[in-house]
């Protein structure tokens, strides 16, 4: 009796380390999908990502969020250039601010599953900012590469093997 109670433990651990219940932020490279990078995430906790922009070269920084059905949601762009490759018109409900030189476009609300990033080889250095963190994503896959952006429920399996 006492071995089969120990089996039914061992199995029930095992189904509870591999079952996905935590939401995560993961990163996977863009080519195999193999994971990368997994970081435990709240619903509307905020992540960034930032680079310098190939053309104008000064920084862009683009808030995000994950939404109650996991999606993506881009929630505010900020820049000092207007051109080519940012925004210059406002969409419905969007609102525009330049303050200290810096050009705001929030209440974006683009939802995705998830977003691919091509990481730069020369000027744009993305990073991603996360819980106070910056990451540089050259330092998670090679420049020129690309790496998926998505959310997730993940197990703690995963979680513990991938975070870092």
């Amino acid at each position: 009796m006492r071995k089969w109670i120990l089996v039914l433990i061992i199995l029930l651990f095992t189904i509870f380390l591999a079952t996905p219940m935590q939401l995560a932020l993961t990163i996977s490279d863009g080519k195999s999908m193999d994971l990368i990078l997994v970081k435990r995430m709240e619903t509307h906790q905020r992540f960034a990502i930032q680079f310098i922009h190939s053309i104008h070269r000064t920084p862009v920084y683009e808030e995000y969020y994950i939404d109650d059905q996991q999606n993506i949601v881009l929630d505010q762009v900020m820049y000092e250039s207007y051109g080519v490759g940012n925004p210059s018109i406002l969409e419905p409900g969007q609102t525009y601010k330049h303050e200290n030189g810096k050009y705001t476009i929030g209440h974006m609300n683009r939802k995705m599953p998830y977003f691919d990033q091509v990481i730069g080889q020369v000027i744009a250095n993305h990073q991603l900012q996360l819980k106070g963190k910056w990451i540089p994503l050259a330092s998670l896959n090679p420049p020129g590469s690309w790496v998926r952006i998505q959310a997730k429920k993940v197990s703690m399996l995963t979680w513990w093997l991938y975070s870092k």
